[in-house]
């Protein structure tokens, strides 16, 4: 586990720097403050199409934003969720300087054209053809729509297929803009960190105004109730979930606790019903996804469309009333904090938990070494119940 050093804003974008030293590989991101949940009417799905513009655009020499990462020695993505944009690169730590200035230059000063829209715009909409005909992937839009209805929460995080084919070019190019001044930077590995203090210093996010977040207002209301896509697939994907804690929330620690109790280890709640004594499913897995001003917990599954009944039918009366002892929550607490702290041995991972907590949450002294401790001591009170009610999202056969 690293130790990071936030850096103040001294007229650039807020930046923490987690050194790992002597580490052969460092990943470098650069973020925006702002996801689906801040597209204004017009422009949803807007973010996700400008995502995959920031990496295709051409530099000032010609060569695609991708490619020049790729000629590093590394490879790079790009991650858009309701709450923010990052873009990022894992590279040799010695190339570490080099992609971090091609990263803040492309989300700094990037040339929206319409060639690339254009290009772009089709890949996207491929890309949600094939998730809308999946019912693995398309039933978590489902539930998040019965999560927080009428909410831009609620909303595919992509838009759909009609919307990314309404974007205008002019409309994109105003959604970067207003939300440019959110930029932050997050870099975990091997790096010298003089080498990137110099390059965030002289390079385009130092010439940024500094970002005033507005008041996201009243919380989202809760929805709930049930929903069935029917595909034409022998599969069928189930999500059951409720509402959780907000990142701020003093009690959120809990909820990677939870999870671990009803589906996250092998001898789990749902996990011990469903997969081990029934055999209805395979694939289980559990999740929290916490947001500023809200969060929500969920189960997905898949099973056999004939099961379907079954296996929703079981998995609403166990969470109805679970039950499980001192000694299994205090199991459950190591082993959340266990598997963060092994994922956070990737240094992308590192990344992702300081984008999200320190800058997106807005928590800037959130450490690694304190959101273990948090979890490590969750005890049983407080998880007696779960709450409620449940959204429950389908689709597939049956």
């Amino acid at each position: 586990m690293s130790r990071p050093v936030h850096v103040a804003e001294r007229g650039a974008a807020p930046a923490w720097l987690a050194h790992r030293p002597g580490a052969a590989v460092t990943t470098v991101s650069v973020w925006l403050r702002a996801g689906s949940r801040h597209e204004r009417p017009g422009v949803e799905g807007g973010t996700h199409l400008l995502e995959h513009i920031l990496m295709q655009v051409p530099s000032a020499g010609g060569e695609r934003v991708i490619d020049l990462l790729e000629d590093l020695g590394g490879e790079a993505n790009a991650i858009t969720s309701r709450e923010h944009l990052v873009l990022y690169a894992r590279v040799p730590s010695e190339e570490a300087a080099a992609a971090l200035d091609i990263l803040a230059r492309a989300l700094a000063e990037p040339e929206l054209s319409a060639p690339v829209l254009e290009a772009e715009r089709k890949v996207v909409q491929e890309e949600l053809r094939l998730a809308a005909a999946d019912p693995l992937d398309v039933v978590h839009d489902i539930f998040f729509g019965l999560a927080y209805p009428g909410h831009p929460l609620g909303r595919p995080v992509g838009g759909t297929i009609e919307e990314v084919g309404r974007l205008e070019l002019d409309a994109l190019r105003d959604h970067h803009r207003r939300f440019l001044g959110s930029a932050g930077v997050v870099v975990c590995g091997g790096a010298d960190p003089d080498d990137l203090l110099r390059v965030l210093d002289k390079g385009p996010l130092a010439a940024l105004p500094p970002w005033q977040e507005s008041d996201p207002g009243e919380p989202p209301a809760w929805g709930g109730g049930r929903e069935a896509l029917r595909l034409n697939a022998d599969t069928t994907g189930v999500v059951l979930g409720g509402p959780a804690a907000a990142y701020r929330d003093p009690l959120r620690h809990r909820w990677p606790v939870l999870m671990e109790l009803l589906a996250g280890a092998s001898s789990a709640l749902l996990t011990e019903e469903l997969r081990n004594r029934r055999g209805l499913c395979y694939e289980l897995w559990p999740m929290v996804a916490p947001y500023r001003d809200a969060g929500t917990w969920r189960v997905f599954l898949a099973t056999a469309p004939e099961h379907l009944d079954e296996v929703v039918g079981r998995a609403t009366e166990l969470l109805a009333e679970p039950r499980w002892t001192e000694a299994e929550v205090t199991r459950a607490a190591r082993r959340a904090a266990g598997l963060l702290r092994l994922e956070a041995e990737q240094s992308l991972e590192e990344v992702l938990l300081y984008g999200k907590h320190a800058l997106v949450a807005g928590t800037p002294h959130w450490t690694l070494a304190d959101e273990l401790a948090a979890i490590e001591a969750v005890r049983g009170p407080g998880l007696a119940e779960i709450p409620g009610p449940l959204a429950v999202a389908t689709a597939g056969g049956a």
